[in-house]
Order: structure tokens, then sequence, then C-alpha cells
């Protein structure tokens, strides 16, 4: 297997090298945890599928937890970026926007790899638990606060704790089909069961429950 490292004039890697090897590793213990679970994947296996170096994958990540850790981060960045990609596409008001977002979200809690990643968190919580709760900032969390806050402004939402209404949104649009997924369900695998089940609970969330 040819090697994914060149060496400067200077015989050291190239930064740019070293960063494509952590990312392959990186990439190939994110498919070995997702198919596997955390306890059934080892380090071995990673650094068998991956082709290189033990030493090169314990340099880098010196344990397990901290590969899974690396793993989490690199999603998570992935899923942000994606976001951030999806938002920047859309126009209309505050309200139309968070829409947009909502309808995201519903989408990127049904992706089967952040499934299993969290199917790992909860049945190894004790172990990685950590490793998924760790960070404390939130940019997709920021981007709905800001737009509730924008839509209240508007008057197109009744006024209240815009966090709380936040929580709502996401229990209300992305919880049951994200834990139906994770009990092994499809009953929203498809785009178009999808978009019927977001479409009625957008609904349900602006219009409330009440008569």
């Amino acid at each position: 297997m040819p090697t994914l490292t060149t060496t400067s004039k200077g015989g050291r890697p190239r930064k740019s090298d070293v960063e494509a090897k952590s990312l392959h590793i990186i990439e190939t213990a994110s498919r070995l945890f997702a198919q596997q679970g955390y306890a059934a994947t080892s380090v071995e296996q990673v650094v068998a599928a991956c082709g290189v170096g033990k030493d090169t994958v314990y340099r880098r990540f010196p344990s397990k937890l901290a590969l899974f850790e690396g793993v989490v981060e690199h999603a998570r960045t992935q899923t942000v970026a994606h976001f951030q990609t999806t938002m920047a596409t859309q126009t209309g008001d505050a309200l139309s926007q968070l829409r947009a977002a909502a309808r995201w979200l519903l989408t990127a809690n049904l992706d089967p790899t952040l499934i299993a990643f969290k199917r790992i968190a909860f049945s190894e919580a004790i172990v990685v638990g950590q490793a998924v709760a760790s960070r404390t900032d939130d940019p997709i969390m920021d981007r709905l606060l800001s737009l509730i806050t924008d839509a209240q402004k508007a008057g197109a939402l009744a006024r209240g704790d815009a966090r709380f209404l936040a929580a709502q949104l996401l229990s209300s649009i992305a919880m049951g089909p994200m834990i139906d997924a994770m009990l092994g369900g499809t009953t929203y695998a498809s785009p178009r069961a999808q978009t019927a089940y977001f479409d009625k609970a957008w609904t349900l969330f602006i219009e409330g429950a009440g008569r």
C-alpha cells in the first residue's frame, strides 16, 4: 500500500500529509465504530484497516477513548459545516429560515452514522459519555436561538424564553424519529416519510396544541 505521507526537503512530513493521514485514521475508525460499536472495535483493528503502523495511530490517539473522541469531534465538525452550508443558501424571513433549519435537523438526526454514534453514547455512557458531552459550544443551537429571537421580534412567534422554545422545537421535530431509528426502526427512513412527519410536527409547533 502506498504511503499517504511524503517528506519535505528537511526530511519532515509535510503538514498537509500529516493531516491527511490523521483524517484517514479518523474516517477508518468512524466506519468501524459505526459498524461494530465501541466495545467490539479495537485500536488494532483500526491500525490493520488503515494500513499504517501502530505507532502512527498511537502518536495521534494514545487510547481507544482518545480515538473515539477524535471520531466524535470530526463528526461534529462535519455536521456543523453541513448545517452552515445549508443555511447559507436560505432566504426569506426568520420564520422561513427557522423552518428550513428544523427540516435539516430532522434529516441530520436520522443520519445512519450519527445514529450509530448515539447508540454508542447511550450503551457505553460511563466510558464514552464525556467524549460526547465535553463540548459546550453549539453553533447550531446558537443559530436556532438567533432565528427564534428574530421571529419573535417580527411577531411570527409568541414571546417567551427562546432557549425553551428551541428545546421544544428539537423535541417535536427530531426526538421521536431519532429514537425510532436508534431502536432499529425504519418508519422515517425515506425522504417522503420524513417530509410527511415534518409537516405535521412543524404545524403543531407553530400553532400549538390548544384549540
